[in-house]
């Protein structure tokens, strides 16, 4: 069975940038249009990081990323057929592949309704999924219980608890170095009893735990870490937000060109070398590629400037700087 049946908070989203971070109704939930890309890394013969607590830090800098990604668009349910079997349904997730999350939001909660396959369906009619009420921060506790019917391919009932809670607050280093302060952690924890009575009667016991990341420059975690047990043993699997490596070039024409301080709250500093003294100039694009800010920084053979940055949301960005026809680009957080 596909782990889209296990990870019920999928949905969950990040609020701005605060003292402590939360998770709240106006920001976090998700709307129409809102696409998730994640790209998996491996942790070979290294530990994974998810100690719970107060000012944690989880470095995942070595981990490796393979050639696997996966993608969710969250779409009317009018736009998906068979949608109309999901009571109360405001929101579907489309996981590619014909696969569906079906999600209701309430005034004050964001539950799952269930979720299909092309061969099977897991239908909560008897009691949805609360994956949260709104708001969540550190500290944040909640048990729900969910049942519902098994419907498709077979036929049968399932039951399950969901307990979530805001399980750590620190630092969160990503693979390649970056550093993220101010990290909210999820870690839920979800045990599902399915009963199948056909094609052939058999009962299934599967529990996943998943630890998400949270910061708030982005609308989705930053790194999920995810773990399944069908029975057979333990299954891990670790998804980087592509938000975060999108843009980037490893291969950078100027080993010297270095911004700071990152993050960054009301500006930074550009200084790189210029031994050709070409035109120089800097080009800021924000998380969705849309260049929100220019700069030309002239042509002397050593460039430094002060880039005010006050005018632009808490987020990530991307610092590409152009001499003639290099380019070199670095990442920037923006508090």
């Amino acid at each position: 069975m596909k782990k889209i049946y296990l990870s019920l908070l999928a949905g969950f989203f990040v609020s701005q940038l605060d003292a402590q971070l939360t998770l709240t109704k106006a920001f976090n939930e998700p709307i129409v249009g809102d696409v998730q890309n994640q790209k998996e890394y491996d942790s070979l013969s290294i530990v994974v990081p998810k100690t719970i607590g107060a000012n944690q830090t989880w470095n995942f800098t070595n981990f490796t990323a393979n050639a696997n990604t996966k993608s969710s668009t969250f779409v009317t349910p009018a736009s998906v057929p068979g949608s109309s079997a999901y009571t109360g349904v405001t929101i579907v997730e489309n996981q590619g592949s014909g696969n569906y999350n079906y999600w209701k939001a309430t005034t004050t909660n964001y539950e799952l309704l269930g979720s299909s396959s092309s061969t099977i369906n897991f239908n909560y009619n008897g009691s949805s999924a609360i994956a949260a009420i709104w708001p969540v921060n550190f500290g944040y506790s909640n048990t729900d219980t969910y049942s519902g019917t098994v419907g498709g391919s077979f036929s049968g009932t399932l039951a399950g608890t969901i307990t979530t809670i805001g399980a750590g607050n620190g630092t969160l280093i990503i693979p390649g170095g970056t550093n993220f302060t101010n990290i909210l952690q999820v870690k839920t924890s979800n045990t599902v009893i399915v009963s199948i009575t056909v094609p052939i009667a058999t009962t299934l016991g599967i529990t996943g735990v998943d630890y998400t990341y949270y910061h708030g420059s982005q609308k989705f975690p930053l790194l999920s870490v995810n773990y399944t047990n069908q029975g057979t043993g333990n299954t891990g699997e670790i998804w980087l937000n592509t938000a975060l490596i999108t843009g980037l070039n490893d291969k950078n024409f100027d080993a010297t060109f270095d911004i700071f301080p990152n993050p960054a709250k009301d500006a930074f500093n550009v200084k790189l070398s210029n031994i050709n003294n070409e035109n120089a100039t800097v080009a800021i694009y924000n998380s969705v590629g849309q260049v929100v800010k220019t700069i030309s920084l002239g042509n002397a053979s050593v460039l430094e400037n002060n880039i005010t940055i006050s005018d632009l949301a808490s987020g990530i960005y991307i610092v590409k700087t152009t001499l003639g026809d290099k380019s070199s680009a670095r990442r920037l957080i923006v508090e």
